[in-house]
């Protein structure tokens, strides 16, 4: 369990409060577009409305999207402070691998990426381009025209499913292309193993250095003690000297 200090605790609520400010403040555009709506299209209806549920109209789009805000800011606050180092590591492995790619399959991924936005949307331009185009036949009854708009659209559907086979079979083979993905919980474990080696290589350095700086005064006391003993046997030898000249 992580213990926040008291400026981590405060940022935290800065950026709670901030985000659902705006939430606040998108949820209050939202009621009043919803309100505006329903008084312009049913004005009457929106007359008989007691007070709890206009109310309601105006407090519960606020309160959902601003504590909506509120958390999702909470959310990406955790993440940068206690993910960050994570995040960008991923991000600059991403980038690694983005720039390894080819033209073509830069704009394939990108493709990839988005494909479902696409089909639907291609989907939904099919199904009001086909109606645009058959609506402008007159001798055709409306039953008919909605057959023959839904035959254009499957079969303009029909052809996006295609694009999506082939999209899937070429991310396959992209994949085939590139190392196989490390698992990560390996990541974790090699990080921690690094971390480890590192850690005992340092204390093996400062080992070193201790004995090291244990050694000097020991060394330096051996020195001292040769000297004064060079010294002393010095001293004996010039009195033996002097002896022995005055026994002459």
């Amino acid at each position: 369990m992580k213990i926040l200090d008291d400026e981590e605790r405060n940022a935290h609520w800065n950026a709670v409060l901030r985000e659902g400010a705006i939430g606040t403040a998108v949820g209050l555009g939202v009621s009043a577009g919803l309100v505006a709506f329903i008084k312009r299209r049913q004005p009457l209806r929106y007359k008989s409305f007691n007070a709890s549920l206009k109310t309601a109209l105006w407090v519960m789009p606020t309160v959902t999207i601003g504590a909506f805000f509120a958390d999702e800011g909470s959310v990406n606050f955790d993440r940068q402070m206690h993910q960050s180092d994570y995040l960008n590591q991923q991000e600059a492995q991403k980038l690694e691998q983005w720039n390894k790619l080819s033209l073509a399959d830069k704009i394939f991924t990108r493709v990839n990426e988005n494909k479902y936005k696409i089909i639907i949307s291609a989907w939904a331009l099919s199904l009001w381009g086909s109606w645009h185009i058959v609506n402008k036949d007159k001798y055709m009854t409306t039953t008919q025209k909605a057959v023959q708009a839904r035959v254009y659209a499957q079969a303009i559907t029909v052809v996006l499913l295609l694009g999506t086979v082939l999209l899937s079979m070429h991310e396959q083979e992209l994949k085939k292309k590139q190392p196989p993905p490390v698992p990560e919980w390996k990541k974790f474990l090699d990080e921690q193993e690094s971390h480890k080696r590192e850690q005992q290589r340092l204390a093996q350095q400062q080992q070193k250095q201790k004995e090291h700086e244990s050694a000097k005064p020991l060394e330096g006391q051996a020195a001292h003690e040769k000297k004064t003993f060079e010294k002393k046997s010095e001293e004996k030898k010039e009195l033996l000297k002097e002896t022995a000249k005055e026994s002459l």
